[in-house]
Order: C-alpha cells, then sequence, then structure tokens
C-alpha cells in the first residue's frame, strides 16, 4: 500500500492513541519525525537510480552532465565494444567466427586447429572486453574514467539519489520506514512528557509515561535498523 507523507503523519498519531488520549505533537514535529526517518533510510539503505549515458571522449564528467541528484555513485557498466571477431586479426591474415576460422598465413609448420582457435578466442575476448576503471570525485562532484573512453560509447550509471522519493518503497520497506518514523515522534513526544512529570495539579501530584515511551522508542530504532541491515546491497570485494 502506497502512503504519502500526510497518511505517515496520520498513522503516527493513531498509533500514539490520538482520539483517545492527548497527543501532544504540532504538524512541525510530525514532519521532524519524517525527515529524520528520510534522512536515516538513505543512509541505511539508500534510494537508487540508474541513468543511460553517453560519453564524449574525456576522462572527467561533471554531476551536472549525469543528473542532478547525486550523492554518490555506486557502479558504473561501460558498454562492450561493438567489433566483433571476424576482424580483429585481419592483419595476421586470420578471420574468425563462432563457426569456423581461417589461417591464409604460409610457412611450413604445421598448426592445430583447435589450439589455435582458442588462442585467437581468448585474445579477442580480452580486446573486446571493457578494461576501464571509474571512481567519483567526490570534491570535484564528477565521474572520473580512465583510460579515456571512446567518444559517443555508452555506460549505465547507478547512484544514490539525494532526494528520497516514498513513492518507490515497497509494501516492506515502507513498514520498516514509517515505523521508524514513529519512533522518532516518540522520542519527541517522550522527551515532552519527562519534562513535565511529577508536576502539582489540583488533584496531586501526576504522572506520565515519558520514560516508558522513549525506551519502546529505542527499541522500535533497534529492531527497524536491524531490518534495514538486511536489505543492505551485499559489500564488494576489492583485490590490489
Amino acid at each position: 500500500m502506497r502512503f504519502t507523507e500526510a497518511q505517515v503523519k496520520e498513522w503516527i498519531c493513531r498509533r500514539l492513541g490520538k482520539g483517545i488520549v492527548a497527543v501532544e505533537l504540532t504538524d512541525h514535529m510530525l514532519d521532524d519525525a519524517i525527515r529524520d526517518a528520510k534522512e536515516w533510510w538513505q543512509m541505511w539503505v539508500g534510494q537508487c537510480k540508474s541513468v543511460l549515458f553517453t560519453l564524449t571522449g574525456t576522462t572527467e564528467y561533471p554531476e551536472a552532465l549525469i543528473a542532478s541528484d547525486i550523492d554518490s555513485i555506486v557502479d558504473v557498466v561501460f558498454e562492450l565494444a561493438s567489433q566483433s571477431f571476424t576482424n580483429l586479426f585481419s592483419w595476421a591474415d586470420v578471420e574468425i567466427n563462432p563457426y569456423t576460422w581461417i589461417y591464409s598465413g604460409g610457412g611450413d609448420m604445421p598448426y592445430s586447429t583447435l589450439v589455435q582457435y582458442m588462442q585467437y578466442r581468448e585474445m579477442a575476448k580480452q580486446i573486446t572486453s571493457s578494461d576501464k576503471d571509474w571512481d567519483w570525485d567526490r570534491a570535484k562532484r564528477a565521474l572520473i574514467i580512465s583510460p579515456q573512453p571512446d567518444a559517443g560509447s555508452r555506460v549505465l550509471v547507478t547512484y544514490i539519489s539525494t532526494t528520497m522519493s516514498m513513492d518507490y518503497m515497497t509494501n516492506y520497506e515502507m513498514r520498516i520506514f514509517r515505523n521508524y518514523a514513529l519512533a522518532q515522534a516518540m522520542r519527541t513526544l517522550g522527551s515532552i512528557r519527562m519534562k513535565y512529570a511529577g508536576k502539582p495539579s489540583a488533584t496531586g501530584e501526576f504522572t506520565m509515561d515519558g520514560d516508558s515511551m522513549w525506551a519502546n522508542a529505542e527499541a522500535i530504532e533497534a529492531e527497524m535498523e536491524e531490518k534495514a541491515r538486511q536489505l543492505q546491497a551485499p559489500m564488494g570485494f576489492f583485490a590490489e
């Protein structure tokens, strides 16, 4: 089920007992809870977007050329070379295709068809592979690609967006998000009730549930953080 920010705020108030007891939260406080939950979601899970980008033949590509909402780039997939196997070894009078191979060179030494074919295939794969590297320069806010790519080639850039939209959340993700927002609202409300607990009144001293509400908020936060951790993409392996 899709939730808007207004619906999440209404859900929070209902969970806190609105309509049965007084919920001492203003709209601004509820906005703060939603904003804190968004920042937390971006830190723990992040909302990724992908864009197909055409390279211009330089090594540095400023953020403005790719997308306007990039927080950090997490992956770049390079387009495979379009050159076919058939003309990679034309300089050596060798023609390779998926069905046969032809060697036109002279010489008295015999050639093993299988061995020669496999050698050329392996060399062809190395030549046509996209052996490029990339880096996201946070200071320059630019994508760095090396070695210098060919102009007109395309890359698929996947990045974490600086903007977080609830429209793209699954039902399970929304459940985690709104419960974390609830915890933030409970922290705010709990701190208010702790401040005014134990105050005298016309009927004697009264107490409020600020302490227990704060403790419950911490428990919900811990549970949601564990669920969010399970949504994180696995960390890659790096070799030097």
